[in-house]
């Protein structure tokens, strides 16, 4: 039997109903590098492979930080092994379609897929990051990390949400501790500071931590003051005007820094303000495997973790330094949800862009200095 009579007989037994077939347009690249490298495509319009698996036809995705790093091949290694451990094998790794999380329909699902998730459904999810993404007409996307798409939000908007939501998310509730039995009215009211306030990752930030009635500090720069206080930061700091860090000292001690700004590892030792735990989305850990191999990396990152804590022992106001990531969990994503349904978390978008406009909004992160997200509207 042929490979191809193989992956033909593979989906029919796989799906429910397959009603989808020919081609669909899609951003890929073809090795690692910059921007340039981005093409837009005709490419095969993806197959399920597992009966767990869902078909969607995107309407929106959203252009993170974590799509311009893999452009640049940033945890090219450690992402290939993923493939490998979870039998991708035939997953190549070029050409590469980008894009983390997505808003969408439903139009073919596997037959393991639950009653929850039907045919036609509006629906929003994310895509874990050794699986080709959702910068493309179409996505395959294990049925667990789909939910139906609140019915408040948007296609544009409801992609905006979930990757740097997830990635809020993990950082405070698994990686600070902030877990449901952590969730006491002891907890209550304490100061979290959140550096970078006005990102995608540092808006949702803010509103999920109010969400957990904690006290909200934030940086950002004056233009964003007044967006941040909308979205319910009890204080915002200037962080250009000169006696920023004193305010910041003055306002601690803090039980968790959530660091969205890239301060670099070596600096935050010797910032002056006080805290328990200081979690940073700026992890060396998959930098260093590229850079040094599997075995080394994970060395260089052990040696980097302690060398970073060992420096804060000589603080005595100072916790310990954690690495915050992306994770993508169906607790997460409905804990998200939960909160969007009830109005305590609203999506902040700086602007939506076209298909045919991808590389523009590429371009736009490189940029820096974003206001919320931004989102890719499909033209189909």
């Amino acid at each position: 039997m042929r490979l191809s009579q193989f992956r033909q007989l593979l989906h029919a037994t796989c799906s429910k109903k397959s009603n989808v077939e020919g081609r669909m347009l899609a951003w890929q690249i073809h090795d690692y590098g910059n921007l340039s490298q981005l093409k837009q495509s005709s490419v095969r319009i993806p197959v399920l492979k597992k009966p767990t698996e869902v078909l969607i036809k995107v309407k929106a995705a959203s252009v993170n930080p974590i799509d311009i790093a893999m452009i640049r091949g940033y945890g090219a290694k450690v992402i290939n092994i993923l493939r490998i451990a979870k039998q991708m094998k035939t997953d190549l790794e070029f050409p590469l379609t980008l894009g983390r999380d997505f808003s969408g329909v439903i139009v073919e699902k596997g037959h393991q897929v639950p009653d929850r998730l039907e045919l036609g459904d509006d629906v929003w999810g994310v895509v874990p990051v050794e699986q080709q993404g959702c910068h493309a007409q179409y996505v395959v996307v294990d049925n667990c990390f789909v939910n139906k798409k609140p019915l408040n939000l948007s296609h544009a908007e409801a992609a905006s949400i979930l990757y740097a939501g997830l990635t809020a998310w993990s950082s405070l509730w698994i990686t600070g501790g902030l877990s449901y039995k952590s969730i006491l009215p002891s907890i209550s009211n304490k100061k979290i500071l959140i550096l970078g306030g006005s990102g995608g990752v540092g808006t949702l930030a803010i509103q999920i931590a109010k969400s957990w009635k904690l006290f909200v500090v934030t940086t950002c720069s004056a233009d964003a003051t007044e967006l941040l206080k909308t979205l319910g930061a009890n204080i915002v700091i200037d962080y250009k005007q000169n006696d920023a860090d004193l305010k910041l000292e003055n306002e601690g001690p803090y039980h968790i820094v959530l660091d969205c700004s890239n301060q670099k590892l070596d600096d935050i030792p010797h910032k002056k303000y006080s805290y328990d735990n200081y979690i940073t989305l700026n992890s060396p850990l998959l930098r260093h495997v590229d850079d040094y191999g599997i075995v080394a990396g994970f060395a260089k990152n052990i040696s980097s973790f302690l060398k970073s804590n060992v420096m804060q022992l000589k603080k005595s106001n100072k916790g310990c330094i954690k690495w915050g990531f992306f994770v993508p969990s169906s607790t997460g994503i409905n804990m998200l949800q939960t909160l969007v349904e009830n109005k305590q978390l609203i999506p902040v978008v700086e602007k939506i862009y076209s298909l045919e406009e991808l590389p523009q909004a590429y371009q736009r992160v490189v940029d820096g200095h974003l206001r919320g997200k931004l989102v890719i509207e499909m033209n189909n």
